[in-house]
């Protein structure tokens, strides 16, 4: 594919940089890197462009690449994970633990990124929102990079077998094996539920209950937010390697919390956002009440059937550019 001096290049590419970047997400679990991957995949391109003989085949061309420019960086990285797969349950009246600031910890994704990824295919398996949800995201971190890799080819990108495999250097037989591997262990990771039940895409939005999630850590009010809780409930703290599990100790942790000093009626500030197609919200605390509230948190809730069954608190600085917040709002008034 030769470039003009129009630059039609760079025109033919970059209506496709979103969709990539979620791509480049989906296979890290780290929206942080997502635009350096990005960045590494156009320059890979501009520097192969005259092997694209067909610029019928830019699109599959260039998911080859960001593919295999992120499975090179998964070579000298860790895996991404939600703090639940990694220890134990917390003790919901232990010190809190000192954080891991290391990237080993999954990261949230602003909605703004789905609105510039339209990059429809009818052969994909699953919905732009359904791809991005928490649970699936962090399912794919389990999988090996091979594994990873051809599943969202095949099931989120929506790739053929044969450009499937070409794009990851394997046989036609060896790729479909990867992805029967893949999706069940995909499913087993999910309970048995597909992707499309656990989506928020696929579930209206129950305002009242996030009315009343909002208010209950707005009023420190243990009671209004035990109720809202499924007695299942996990909780994460990322970058803490610490979660809770279940109803009871999710009680136990917040009332600790809640009775703190530094944990005051007021001092806590919270903003509705999207994260992962998913209700999420800023979380902005103060410890004295009339000083500016500053961003503490990411709070992307998990909802099924009228009750919270999962709530992962972002305590990550470096992902917070990402969602165009201010770093803080004016003070509560005393």
């Amino acid at each position: 594919m030769q470039d003009k001096p129009d630059g039609s290049f760079f025109d033919a590419v970059e209506p496709l940089r979103g969709a990539l970047r979620l791509h480049c997400y989906r296979m890290l679990g780290s929206s942080h890197d997502g635009d350096d991957m990005v960045q590494e995949t156009m320059l890979r391109a501009w520097r192969a462009r005259e092997s694209l003989d067909d610029p019928g085949l830019l699109r599959p061309w260039l998911y080859r690449i960001a593919t295999n420019v992120c499975l090179d960086e998964l070579k000298s990285r860790p895996r991404r994970m939600l703090v639940s797969d990694t220890c134990p349950p917390m003790d919901p009246l232990a010190p809190f633990a000192p954080a891991i600031d290391e990237p080993i910890w999954l990261e949230p994704v602003p909605d703004t990124w789905l609105g510039s990824a339209r990059d429809p295919s009818p052969a994909a398996r699953y919905t732009l929102k359904e791809s991005v949800a928490l649970a699936f995201v962090a399912a794919l971190q389990l999988l090996p990079p091979a594994q990873r890799a051809t599943l969202l080819l095949r099931d989120v990108v929506g790739l053929s077998a044969e450009e499937t495999a070409s794009a990851l250097g394997l046989s036609v037989g060896a790729a479909n094996s990867a992805l029967f591997r893949a999706r069940t262990a995909v499913e087993q990771r999910l309970g048995g539920r597909d992707v499309a039940s656990i989506a928020a895409s696929t579930q209206p939005v129950d305002e009242a209950l996030l009315a009343r999630y909002v208010r209950a850590f707005e009023d420190s009010n243990i009671e209004a937010l035990v109720a809202l809780l499924h007695a299942d409930v996990k909780t994460t703290m990322p970058p803490a390697p610490m979660w809770l599990d279940g109803r009871a100790a999710n009680e136990a942790f917040f009332r600790k919390m809640f009775s703190a000093p530094k944990w005051p009626p007021g001092g806590l500030r919270v903003l509705r956002i999207g994260a992962n197609a998913q209700s999420a919200f800023a979380f902005y605390h103060s410890p004295l009440r009339g000083e500016p509230v500053r961003l503490h948190a990411i709070d992307v809730i998990d909802v099924r059937h009228g009750v919270i069954v999962g709530i992962h608190h972002f305590m990550m600085q470096a992902v917070f550019p990402l969602f165009g917040l201010p770093a803080e709002l004016p003070a509560t008034p005393k």
